[in-house]
């Protein structure tokens, strides 16, 4: 089979456009290419409204200049404080004590001591604890066994010959029953002093341990009572220390208090004589201020009397504006119309629109619809043609399996299709799908087995 030729799918693919989508690919290209009369009309109008010339209405009231005669008075005041400083210059306070690390200087055992002194009993401690004497007992004692094993062959020899069954099978029964009897008690010797040797070993090894342990613990224990006294000591030593600098300390802070207090009455005189010489400045500044308070009162009748001559004039110039207006008005009102009316007729164009789009797409989704449920056909007949070729490798592959007497799992090849897929992308996916099953199969020289 892995030399079979390429069958090709000779059967459609990709379902074509509908007679539903192609109407409405016409009707969406006469659509474009039609002619809007109802805007061109707006258009008209509203370039005609557009270019009406508006009315200027003018004013003739010219403001007249509004002066005033008063250029106001240079007040200030007279008084220059003097700077207040203090002659206290606060002097740092610092703290004589610095503190030592505390520290015992001993130190105990570590976990890994304790840890490789009470490790479990393994075989090399078995050996390491087992008895010497061991082997030569059970040597004795299974030299004792193959002793009575010879004193009964001689025996049964002995009988065997007395009853001329010498050399004959029963003899061989017996000597084959004896051998396997003390073959047992070698056996069982054996196993009897080697549980009794590890037990003892054991026991030893756990002796031993124990004694290791109380060793390390007591040797803590004593490390632990020398840290505390050596702690105790230098804590002692440090509180001792902390002391002295704390009273060096309060002397330092009672010296600043003093010289403040000292500052502090210097800076209250100059504040005294500060407060005078502004008093004196504030009664020179009050005149000054009623000085110029009477020269604004009269600049500011003056200024009175320019207004309500300007505003005459004013009066005048708003009721000829007001005329002009009420003509500019009338002209605006008769253009808003006109763009009103030519928005209808826009609209109008647009609800057109619109309702040809409406119903060019409702077609376009009925032959949507209709190419949709062609390609789901073509796209099933080319599943079915795909699991048709199949079918010979997967009896091979199950016929292979059933050989090699491997379990049978049903396999299956299933095939994904999405109807708005691009026919040229489909076609190469497909393309894509087929060589690598073949290449799993064997079919170009470069796959599985």
């Amino acid at each position: 089979m892995s030399h079979e030729d390429y069958i090709p799918y000779e059967g459609p693919r990709v379902a074509g456009f509908s007679p539903e989508q192609l109407g409405a690919q016409g009707g969406y290209k006469a659509l474009a290419q039609r002619g809007m009369p109802l805007m061109d009309q707006a258009g008209q109008i509203a370039t005609m409204a557009s270019q009406g010339a508006p009315l200027m209405a003018t004013s003739g009231y010219q403001a007249g200049p509004i002066q005033s005669q008063y250029g106001g008075s240079n007040i200030a005041s007279r008084f220059r404080g003097a700077p207040v400083r203090s002659n206290y210059q606060a002097g740092p306070i610092q703290s004589t004590y610095a503190a030592n690390r505390i520290g015992s200087g001993v130190q105990g055992f570590s976990p890994q001591e304790y840890l490789r002194a009470g490790r479990g009993f393994d075989s090399r401690d078995a050996q390491q604890y087992m008895s010497p004497y061991l082997e030569n007992v059970m040597n004795r004692q299974q030299k004792r066994t193959v002793d009575r094993f010879k004193e009964g062959k001689a025996a049964r020899n002995a009988q065997a010959i007395k009853s001329g069954a010498f050399g004959g099978s029963r003899q061989a029964i017996g000597d084959f029953l004896a051998r396997r009897d003390m073959n047992e008690q070698l056996g069982n010797i054996e196993a009897q002093q080697l549980e009794k040797g590890f037990g003892q070993s054991q026991q030893q090894f756990e002796r031993d341990r124990a004694a290791r342990m109380s060793a390390l613990q007591a040797g803590d224990t004593g490390q632990l009572g020398l840290a505390k006294q050596r702690t105790a000591e230098q804590v002692a030593t440090e509180d001792a220390k902390r002391q002295a600098a704390s009273q060096n300390l309060q002397a330092q802070i009672a010296q600043q208090k003093a010289y403040e207090a000292s500052g502090g009455q210097s800076l209250q005189a100059q504040i005294a004589r500060g407060k005078f010489g502004q008093a004196a400045g504030q009664m020179d500044l009050q005149g000054q201020i009623a000085r110029d308070k009477s020269l604004a009162s009269a600049n500011a009748q003056n200024i009175q009397a320019q207004i309500a001559a300007d505003k005459s004039r004013q009066t005048q110039g708003s009721q000829s504006l007001q005329a002009q207006l009420a003509n500019q008005k009338a002209t605006e009102a008769a253009y808003q119309r006109a763009l009103k009316g030519s928005g209808v007729l826009s609209g109008l164009t647009k609800t057109e629109q619109d309702l040809d789009l409406s119903r060019l797409g409702a077609l376009s989704n009925v032959g949507a619809q209709r190419q949709a449920m062609m390609q789901k056909a073509y796209d099933t007949q080319y599943e079915d043609f795909i699991r048709q070729k199949e079918y010979p490798y997967e009896q091979l592959e199950r016929y292979n399996a059933m050989l090699q007497g491997l379990p049978v799992t049903p396999s299956y090849t299933k095939s994904f299709y999405s109807p708005a897929a691009d026919p040229t992308a489909q076609l190469v996916n497909t393309g894509i799908g087929m060589y690598g099953a073949g290449r799993g199969l064997g079919m170009f020289g470069g796959g599985g087995s």
